[in-house]
């Protein structure tokens, strides 16, 4: 099941997403995704997130691999996983 998101929260979603894109190239790299992992307190590996949500192989999250991402995260907080 994935989570609807309305217009807005995609939006602000997109703003948190460039928050942590700090070299502004439209995607996250392992060093940002680290970042972003040790900020919202998510115990996962970086690699394991890589592996797993980068479809494209490209080595780094753009932001529809970004939204399936924050849809599990947002799904296992609510089932309380």
């Amino acid at each position: 099941m994935t989570i609807a998101l309305s217009p807005q929260q995609v939006a602000e979603l997109k703003e948190s997403f460039d928050t942590f894109d700090r070299n502004g190239d439209g995607t996250i790299s392992r060093r940002e995704l680290h970042s972003l992992l040790y900020t919202v307190g998510h115990k996962t590996k970086t690699d394991d997130i890589l592996s797993e949500y980068d479809v494209d192989n490209s080595g780094t999250i753009d932001f529809e691999e970004f939204l399936k991402l924050v849809d599990v995260l947002i799904k296992n907080k609510v089932e309380g996983n």
